[in-house]
């Protein structure tokens, strides 16, 4: 088999928007931060529709009020009643799992006079199969930021593979992204388009978020990319993962969970740099700063296959903080960020002094030319 070693994938969604339907809102009226109206997302049905073993999944936010729309009575496949098999509601997103003895080109589903049709999406887990692979959400990291961190891992860990999940980038195209990464070493980069809308965020006067797309784009991830993948790890643009010894892939592959988690540590530029900083710029403590949460690093196979991913952790029922390794962990770097969530991260101050580990560490990874 011929595979793109880097290649641009879309989704086969769906949306209810001109039918007159919409999401009912997960948090109540009082608990809305600034913004929410505007970033909710009420119309989106299903991201993405896989075709896979027999099946077809639908990936979807949180269905709520519009489960009706996702049952077998409104189902259909290639103009054919569908057979569900089997429904997974997870914290903050659904997928429907839907058989298919032969490949649907199309899946639709109707509520009265309103019908909606979309295609559909081919396994693409081949294109990731037995190596060290990472994924990302992100929307108008700049490129080099994106090259940056690629560098980074591969020197530091073995990683081989990038899945970047762009989330509608308007300061580029998703090439941009492709072109950045040609030239670091990986052996095969995909950037897949996300159109939807992030979903509203918590706000530091605690209004409450709402965001089924991450979680939603991580579990797309596993079962139509990633999921024959040596190991995955999960870690932004901006999440530096260092190590005092071996590859975070190989610690995941010879753990008997089949996974690692590490926390991280806010690292900043020193007093005085100017943005647009880089990650090597990040050689400075934090003032006050606290750990940061969990990220981690797993192998996709085995029991491990229908365990469902989250942001900090798998979604799995174990006492994570206590299985923390101390030997892997994360920077965080401040400057690293396009301040979407208005957090005022490019702020000058704040910054302690010089830390010898990371300025060390990325002085050899991320040497200036």
């Amino acid at each position: 088999m011929s595979l793109p070693d880097f290649s641009i994938a879309e989704m086969a969604s769906l949306s209810v928007a001109g039918s007159g339907l919409c999401r009912d809102a997960i948090i109540p009226p009082g608990k809305r931060g600034e913004g929410f109206d505007a970033a909710y997302d009420r119309t989106t049905l299903w991201y993405d529709a896989v075709r896979r073993d027999g099946a077809l999944l639908l990936v979807c936010p949180k269905l709520l009020n519009l489960a009706p729309l996702l049952s077998e009575d409104a189902l259909r496949l290639d103009g054919t009643p569908a057979r569900i098999c089997r429904v997974r509601r997870w914290r903050r997103h659904d997928i429907i799992e839907i058989a298919a003895s032969t490949p649907a080109a199309t899946v639709s589903t109707s509520l009265g006079a309103w019908r909606g049709e979309s295609g559909t999406s081919p396994d693409q887990s081949a294109l990731f199969a037995g190596l060290n692979a990472s994924l990302h959400i992100s929307r108008n990291n700049r490129p080099e930021w994106v090259a940056d961190w690629a560098r980074f891992h591969i020197g530091e860990h073995g990683l081989q593979a990038m899945l970047v999940m762009d989330n509608a980038s308007d300061a580029y195209p998703p090439e941009a992204i492709l072109d950045a990464l040609a030239p670091t070493g990986l052996k095969r980069a995909v950037v897949l388009k996300v159109p939807q809308t992030y979903g509203p965020v918590r706000t530091k006067n605690g209004g409450g978020g709402a965001k089924f797309l991450q979680p939603a784009m991580l579990n797309l991830a596993r079962l139509r990319f990633l999921r024959r993948a040596r190991a995955v790890l999960n870690a932004d643009i901006d999440e530096l993962v260092w190590s005092r010894g071996g590859s975070v892939f190989d610690a995941a592959v010879k753990s008997r969970l089949g996974f690692v988690t590490f926390s991280g540590r806010w690292r900043m530029p020193p007093a005085g740099l100017a943005p647009p900083f880089r990650h090597a710029d990040h050689t400075h403590l934090r003032r006050n700063g606290t750990a940061c949460p969990t990220k981690y690093c797993l192998r996709p196979d085995g029991w491990r296959a229908g365990i469902g991913w989250d942001v900090h952790k798998p979604e799995i029922r174990l006492p994570i903080g206590l299985l923390k390794r101390g030997d892997f962990g994360y920077w965080h770097c401040r400057g690293i960020t396009t301040n979407w969530k208005s957090y005022n991260r490019l702020s000058p101050g704040g910054a302690g002094p010089e830390d010898p580990f990371t300025a060390a560490k990325l002085a050899e990874r991320l040497p200036r030319g």
